[in-house]
């Protein structure tokens, strides 16, 4: 930018030698705020909403020019003369003359310059009679601008304006004291991130029983076999459920695994004119909580703590025992149920590892290989006593019981129902394949191969 004089004086300091640019848009005080901002200014000015040119200056003011009003000169000589084009070549002292152009109230972009001699400074008033004809130099009475008139003619559309800074809202004492608090917090953070940290052993030969071994244990961290004991207190709490509460009558209830035990609850329906709110508040279980789901059905809720065994610590069967054993045992249930379905074995999913050249090692020998079956089960409420003693291997997705009207109660039939989903895990094992497996009779091996490993529905 341009070198910059300010002449003090009583009542304003004059600054001459501003940047000015001429604006397209004579309406855009925010694009001449933006245009200074860019060229790196530190004071603009403008003749308000209607300005055709924008001033700029990057300022460096002492403490003194600091507290005085600053008024651009060459924006004073717009104002003196808003019509036709005029010049001003001004003595401002030796050495010192001042040339500013202005036409039809804007400053002519590439004047208020200030020049050693008169010399330079009438070439470029020589450019500017070329590019103006009828431009008219102010140089006599009555037409004659002098230091003590521009002081006297700046107005508040001459001052010029500081770009909007960041200014501390607080004294600097206090922002000593605030900063010094951030490095107290900060320091203790700051060493523990350049501190050198504790010797690291280099890591030792790519260990494949150890990564699998890891990787098994990440798939079945979040695996919860409920067992005899979850699955006993789970048919227990719903078994214990009341059936009517002050005019509430039960319609289903059902328990879902969460983390450290069951998620249970109980939607009742009021049936009759002197079922309340009130009164099912007043009876329901103190340690169920109730909500009110619509203004005649509520959901009692409650949980059950259980232990989470690890699935390593389960003593689980192979596929080939529970085919055997369970399946038989199940059978010999079976007709006490309306549903009891169990799907092929799936192994349990894992990332597999990789060593440093991004390739998954063989399995080691000797890693147990988890799997799991799909379990669907259903019938009467009381027949789910029959079903606890094998289910050492389940992890239930939903245990529930419903209350539906039997046109004739025997032994799959009843008002009180209970369905069991979930997963009966195994520890899997080599399985000949079915047309390798010899059966005594061939009856027996074609039923076999076509009932595969599933336990009929009914």
């Amino acid at each position: 930018m341009n070198d910059v004089l300010i002449l003090p004086g009583s009542s304003v300091s004059l600054v001459f030698g501003l940047d000015w640019l001429p604006l397209i848009n004579a309406g855009a005080r925010k694009l001449a705020q933006r245009i200074a901002r860019q060229r790196g200014a530190t004071h603009w000015v403008c003749s308000g909403e209607a300005a055709a040119a924008v001033g700029m200056a990057r300022l460096k003011l002492t403490r003194a020019q600091r507290r005085q009003r600053l008024g651009s000169a060459a924006q004073v000589v717009a104002q003196l003369r808003a019509t036709g084009t005029v010049a001003l070549l001004l003595e401002l002292g030796p050495a010192r003359y001042w040339l500013v152009a202005v036409h039809e109230g804007a400053v002519v972009a590439r004047t208020d310059k200030l020049f050693a001699s008169r010399l330079h400074a009438a070439d470029v008033l020589t450019e500017l009679e070329q590019a103006y004809p009828q431009l008219q130099v102010l140089d006599g009475a009555p037409d004659a601008i002098d230091l003590p008139v521009l002081e006297a003619a700046s107005t508040a559309e001459a001052r010029l304006l500081p770009l909007d800074r960041w200014r501390p809202l607080l004294p600097r004492p206090v922002q000593w004291f605030v900063l010094s608090m951030v490095l107290v917090g900060l320091l203790p953070r700051l060493w523990r991130v350049v501190a050198p940290g504790p010797r690291v052993q280099a890591a030792g030969p790519f260990d494949p029983y150890r990564a699998w071994s890891d990787a098994l244990a990440q798939a079945s961290r979040n695996v919860v076999v409920h067992g005899v004991q979850g699955t006993r207190a789970a048919l227990d709490s719903l078994q214990d459920a009341p059936v009517q509460i002050a005019g509430w009558f039960l319609t289903q209830a059902m328990c879902m695994p969460q983390a450290g035990g069951w998620r249970c609850q109980a939607r009742y329906d009021r049936r009759g004119a002197q079922a309340s709110n009130d009164g099912l508040l007043a009876l329901a279980p103190a340690a169920w909580a109730v909500e009110f789901i619509s203004i005649d059905q509520a959901l009692l809720v409650w949980s059950i703590a259980l232990a989470n065994v690890p699935l390593a610590q389960h003593a689980l069967k192979s596929s080939a025992h529970n085919e055997r054993h369970l399946f038989s045992a199940l059978q010999s249930i079976q007709p006490a149920f309306t549903q009891m379905q169990l799907g092929k074995p799936q192994a349990l999913k894992l990332v597999a590892p990789r060593d440093a050249a991004g390739r998954t090692p063989p399995k080691p020998a000797g890693l147990p290989a988890y799997s799991l079956r799909p379990v669907q089960i259903a019938g009467p409420l009381r027949s789910g006593s029959l079903l606890l003693s094998h289910t050492e291997a389940m992890a239930w997705k939903k245990i529930a019981v419903s209350i539906r009207d039997a046109p004739q109660l025997g032994l799959r039939s009843s008002r009180l129902n209970v369905s069991f989903q979930g997963d009966l895990y195994e520890v899997e094992s080599l399985r000949p394949l079915a047309q390798e497996r010899a059966f005594p009779d061939q009856a027996v091996d074609d039923a076999v191969r076509g009932v595969g490993l599933r336990v009929d529905s009914y």
